[in-house]
């Protein structure tokens, strides 16, 4: 986990820097004094709440489209939860599930699923267009994050 993370508060919207020792003691916002909470698993995102959820947030998400018909999506889902409670801090882990959120799916030329999108900053930086073994899939998030353009 890094020293300190950026939270960004759901009540004022003030972007906070917290070290990551004082995750777990209930921080505040320095600005309007709310409790910051840092997502410490994968969040469930909607069409309505996909801006405040991923683009938004101030640091590296990533993105699960994914269905509850597809095998290989819900084979992946234990290791998806883990990687986002194994990550927490350091990575924020949403979920959209394709068929309650069609818009989403259109919008980003969903065609197979799984589809991985990671996110920096509100900016796309990585695809990965089905799924992968753990190590491997951890494996593209690490080489995602430490990128810093666009493809």
């Amino acid at each position: 986990m890094p020293d300190s993370v950026l939270i960004r508060c759901k009540h004022c919207g003030t972007v906070n820097r917290v070290p990551a020792d004082k995750l777990r003691m209930h921080p505040k916002c320095g600005k309007c004094k709310d409790m910051l909470t840092f997502p410490e698993s994968a969040v469930e995102v909607t069409t309505a709440s996909f801006d405040d959820e991923v683009i938004r947030w101030p640091g590296a998400v990533l993105v699960e489209f994914w269905s509850q018909t597809c095998g290989v999506c819900m084979s992946l889902m234990p290791t998806v939860y883990d990687i986002a409670r194994q990550r927490a801090g350091n990575l924020k882990v949403v979920l959209i599930n394709v068929e309650s959120n069609p818009v989403l799916a259109n919008r980003f030329k969903v065609l197979s699923l799984p589809t991985f999108i990671v996110y920096k900053n509100g900016v796309m930086i990585n695809r990965l267009n089905g799924g992968l073994a753990r190590a491997r899939l951890e494996d593209w998030i690490d080489a995602s994050t430490s990128l810093s353009f666009r493809f």
